[in-house]
């Protein structure tokens, strides 16, 4: 692990996409309808890729893991050396039908690999509906599903452009793409982009600007940080005045890609806040304190009120404040 990351970019490097090879569907429904035989699978990281991006951000002996039995489940603790201090995150899983102990660990630490932000962003696919045909074929899957009879093979859909590494990505995502299904992304009611064209935002130009994955990112971070829908206009006009767009919705579809980098880099530091209150078990209040701090020429009682007003700097800053409180005592962790 490179000690001199930051805690931002350790985030990013969990957070990255994995490579299509790391990725596992699973079927979650089946039945038949007039006649044809189908499944719905959702996509899972591996438990070994997880493992493996663990050891590549803080090194093999930068993390370990720990297991308990609660209440016929399995609980998976992570902790991961950082800064110089053991940080750790917890989520828990039942037992599997099959291999039920084994799977039960498995199931537990991939969700407890979703606290630290591994393969989180496979929440945003929605299940995918993929046809069962009788004869095996190269690829495919074997699906036997008594209870509904339906008994076959089928193929694994193919990840859209955002979820996959720049290196595995391709110009644009097609609905089918050599017979495979293309996954979508999950709609949610929270989500501001739910709005938006589909197909303005599925495809990147020749110099890799993804429109899908820079607007989810925006998105993500408008519902992260908690803006309500009438100030995010008003927001998007204080930072660039000379906006055309009247809407959100327009803003996803048409603002240009610096507009679009713009508004993101505006968003990031405060939304980086949230990411720290989460990381070091410390309430919003004490960050948006130090934040007061800071800025003492600003009215800081909100998140929203620090956008425009607070930088990658003062993020930083914010970091030494808490680390050093929390050395000395002064400042509490949330249980």
């Amino acid at each position: 692990m490179n000690e001199n990351l930051s805690m931002e970019e350790i985030m990013q490097k969990l957070q990255a996409p994995f490579s299509s090879k790391d990725i596992e569907w699973r079927v979650s429904h089946s039945g038949i309808t007039n006649g044809k035989k189908w499944a719905k699978v959702l996509a899972y990281v591996t438990n070994r890729a997880i493992q493996n991006r663990l050891d590549a951000v803080f090194g093999p002996g930068g993390w370990k893991n720990e297991f308990n039995e609660l209440q016929g489940g399995i609980l998976c603790t992570i902790s991961c050396y950082i800064n110089g201090q053991w940080i750790s995150k917890t989520d828990g899983s039942e037992k599997t039908d099959i291999e039920s102990f084994k799977g039960g660990l498995s199931s537990a630490m991939k969700r407890c690999g979703s606290q630290w932000g591994i393969g989180r962003y496979l929440y945003n696919l929605e299940s995918v509906l993929v046809e069962v045909f009788a004869q095996k074929k190269p690829g495919s899957i074997y699906i036997n599903d008594k209870k509904n009879h339906v008994q076959g093979y089928w193929f694994p859909p193919k990840l859209p452009n955002w979820a996959l590494p720049l290196e595995e990505r391709t110009r644009s995502n097609n609905q089918m793409d050599n017979g495979q299904i293309v996954a979508n992304k999950k709609p949610s009611n929270n989500n501001p982009s739910n709005q938006q064209n589909q197909q303005s935002t599925t495809k990147s130009d020749g110099n890799g600007f993804n429109r899908r994955q820079i607007v989810s990112s925006i998105a993500e971070m408008i519902h992260q940080i908690g803006i309500p829908a009438n100030l995010v206009m008003p927001l998007f006009r204080r930072i660039n005045p000379s906006i055309q767009q009247k809407t959100i919705d327009e803003v996803f579809q048409h603002a240009t890609e610096q507009e679009l980098v713009q508004y993101g880099s505006t968003l990031r530091p405060v939304n980086d806040l949230v990411v720290i209150a989460e990381y070091y078990r410390v309430a919003i209040e004490d960050v948006l304190s130090f934040v007061q701090i800071l800025l003492p020429e600003q009215r800081i009682d909100s998140l929203v009120s620090c956008l425009t007003h607070v930088s990658k700097k003062h993020v930083k800053q914010v970091i030494e404040f808490i680390k050093e409180e929390l050395e000395s005592g002064s400042l509490k962790q949330i249980a």
